[in-house]
């Protein structure tokens, strides 16, 4: 595999995170939520996820037009997903089955923040998530026949990982390089949208 191969996902978190840091000396009412909320949301606990949710619904509301070039984004992304995901779904009908090592556990099934950022910029809300069970078991999203999420709506930490064994069946397929490139691009646009909705916040007092 080569390192081009590397999931994605690794270099788009660094780099959110990164941006994210460098932009906390720059602080209104709304930025310093937003600084907590990236920092402790991604521990599954349901009060800070509650206080996500309602903070993106008022941010939203009363914000809106200030977001737009966010919800473009948040729409690019979509279809991007929705033009990716035959393939995607092809493979994983063929390697998931047999699988010995399911990656579909509530680990990867949490909205984080940025996927809570990404579906308000939609106007979507996300699907009830219970928190109880440890984030090793199936995924809550996961039934006899696959995920019930449609895979444009589905969180990160699901649409951006690939296991090895997905990856290099993948990678056999003469259409596997644009593939490639067409995701990287929706990793691209995903790390614009999270700068994007970062850049209009600062503008809020």
């Amino acid at each position: 595999m080569t390192e081009s191969d590397m999931n994605v996902a690794l270099l788009m978190t660094a780099l959110v995170i990164n941006r994210y840091k460098k932009r906390m000396n720059h602080l209104s009412t709304y930025n310093v939520k937003l600084g907590y909320l990236t920092s402790n949301l991604k521990k599954r606990d349901q009060a800070t996820y509650n206080q996500a949710i309602q903070y993106l619904e008022d941010i939203f509301k009363n914000h809106g037009q200030k977001l737009q070039e966010v919800k473009e984004l948040a729409w690019k992304i979509k279809e991007g997903f929705e033009k990716i995901s035959p393939l995607i779904q092809k493979f994983t009908g063929e390697i998931c089955p047999t699988c010995k090592d399911v990656c579909c556990i509530n680990k990867h099934g949490f909205y984080n923040f940025e996927d809570l950022i990404y579906l308000h910029s939609l106007g979507l809300s996300p699907p009830d998530y219970k928190f109880q069970g440890d984030e090793l078991d199936p995924c809550q999203f996961l039934s006899s026949r696959g995920c019930i999420l449609e895979r444009q709506f589905r969180p990160s930490g699901c649409n951006w990982y690939f296991c090895d064994p997905l990856l290099e069946h993948m990678e056999k397929i003469p259409e596997y390089e644009e593939f490639d490139g067409s995701l990287t691009a929706l990793a691209e646009l995903w790390i614009e949208l999270i700068d994007q909705f970062s850049n209009a916040i600062m503008k809020i007092d």
